[in-house]
């Protein structure tokens, strides 16, 4: 077994996009809602990376009251703001304000979560756009694991269907022919599916984790997204990471796993997006 040294992934990823950079003026809107204490967390390690490679990470906190219409407000300030390059809101945002909603008020160039229909829509048809982070980030640890052009052919399970993983996943591992899969929480005889997958792709956030080393395929690659705290403070994913660190070819960490990646696929959507607005101009 290996285990995925996704900071170091993380670190490299920074590396390149701050060269890229160099000279540019890139402006990013982080938008966080009052409430959720872990999106403090969240937030600090995103500003970091953002002040690593040269964005100006812009962060705006409101009020847990603020309504609907004037969070949309603000965000289409934003879309209509030349020097802003990039807008994204931490989620989860309270309930009384529909989510699905207010991602759909960012223009589609700025962002920089790839959480829009419309970028999501892009992925589907093959276009250029904003992809969804942690599921870029995904395909940037199986690029380090075995590379992309030796996906084809493989056989993936994906667990968990959100805008944010699952169903972005299926179609981007589809364009590597790959054969993918989504199980959820209807899906009967899991195990079927978790065993026949050379990668395995579990998001499911369960209280405590569940896939054990019966239930992967030998020297298959399993990817972690899920990250949960337990009563003691503790935190863990879906996988039974002490388990199965002998049968899997690749295993990554909980903590300090994909969410490495998907802050380092956040700064390169903001840089995709400074891109995308000079193409526009022109």
């Amino acid at each position: 077994m290996k285990q995925v040294d996704c900071r170091k992934l993380k670190i490299q990823g920074l590396e390149i996009l701050k060269e890229k950079i160099k000279g540019e003026n890139i402006n990013l809107k982080v938008i966080q809602i009052e409430g959720d204490k872990a999106s403090d967390l969240y937030v600090s390690n995103k500003k970091k990376a953002a002040s690593f490679v040269g964005i100006k990470a812009d962060h705006v906190l409101l009020p847990n009251d603020i309504k609907e219409d004037d969070l949309k407000s603000l965000i289409k300030n934003f879309n209509n703001d030349e020097s802003v390059n990039g807008i994204m809101v931490q989620l989860p945002i309270p309930a009384h304000l529909d989510a699905d909603d207010v991602i759909e008020t960012i223009d589609k160039d700025k962002d920089v979560d790839g959480l829009t229909s419309q970028n999501l829509g892009r992925i589907m048809s093959k276009k250029e756009g904003l992809k969804p982070c942690t599921a870029e980030g995904i395909m940037n640890i199986l690029d380090a694991c075995i590379g992309l052009k030796n996906l084809e052919g493989k056989n993936a399970t994906i667990i968990g269907r959100t805008k944010l993983v699952g169903l972005p996943l299926f179609h981007m591992l589809l364009a590597y022919n790959v054969t993918p899969t989504i199980c959820h929480t209807k899906t009967k005889k899991l195990e079927q599916f978790t065993k026949n997958a050379d990668i395995l792709i579990t998001a499911a956030g369960q209280e405590n984790p569940f896939i054990g080393q019966d239930m992967i395929k030998e020297n298959s690659v399993v990817i972690d997204v899920s990250t949960v705290r337990d009563e003691s403070g503790k935190f863990h994913g879906d996988v039974l990471y002490d388990e199965v660190i002998d049968k899997a070819g690749y295993v990554t960490p909980v903590p300090g796993g994909v969410g490495q990646l998907t802050v380092l696929e956040l700064m390169n959507n903001t840089y995709k997006a400074y891109v995308l607005q000079k193409k526009r101009k022109k």
